[in-house]
């Protein structure tokens, strides 16, 4: 990878009202690995997270914000929803199959 010093950061609102937008930031995120350079299976992984991570944000919590740093020898995805939590007394339930707080 030959990002500048310091990365790239790259940062996106997902709107959680908005189906149709669900995925723009995984594109985004795919077009910028491919102009560094990035091996195809990187981006690949990348891009599956990222989608993943937005509907996900869109589906179940109200939309977030998705922040990409690409670095030299790393590239970090952090995705902050607005969503409530998870609603469950025991949190030991959110592991069991099948579990839902709806």
């Amino acid at each position: 990878m030959n990002p500048e010093p310091g990365g790239l950061t790259l940062r996106f609102e997902v709107d959680g009202d908005d189906f149709t937008s669900a995925g723009q930031a995984s594109v985004q995120v795919k077009k910028s690995l491919r102009q560094l350079g990035i091996s195809p299976d990187i981006i690949r992984k990348v891009s599956i997270a990222m989608y993943e991570g937005e509907i996900n944000m869109v589906i179940h919590a109200d939309g977030g914000v998705a922040d990409v740093e690409i670095c030299e020898d790393k590239i970090v995805v952090v995705l902050t929803d607005t969503g409530k939590g998870i609603r469950s007394k025991d949190i030991r339930n959110v592991f069991r199959p099948g579990f839902t707080t709806k």
